[in-house]
C-alpha cells in the first residue's frame, strides 16, 4: 500500500522525495538537498535525520518494487 505525504503552502520551493525500504523502515531523501527522514512502519517511530534546505516542503511517496502504480486502475 502506497504511503504518500504532501504539504503545500506558498511562498515555499517544493522538493519530491525519493524512497527506498530498509527492514521495517521506509528512508525518504531528497536529490535537490541534504533532507532525510526514516519512518518505522511496524512502530510508527520517526526520525528526522537532516531537515535540509530552510523554507522548503518535502513530498514523498513509497512503491514497492515491482509495483507499477500507473497500471492498477482503482474503479
Amino acid at each position: 500500500m502506497p504511503k504518500r505525504f504532501e504539504f503545500q503552502s506558498k511562498g515555499f520551493e517544493k522538493h519530491s522525495c525519493n524512497s527506498r525500504r530498509e527492514g521495517p523502515w521506509l528512508i525518504f531523501e531528497c536529490p535537490q538537498c541534504s533532507y532525510a527522514r526514516k519512518w518505522n512502519t511496524a512502530t510508527n517511530e520517526i526520525k528526522l535525520l537532516d531537515s535540509g534546505a530552510e523554507n522548503t516542503l518535502h513530498s514523498g511517496w513509497h512503491e514497492p518494487p515491482g509495483l507499477q502504480m500507473e497500471k492498477l486502475n482503482a474503479n
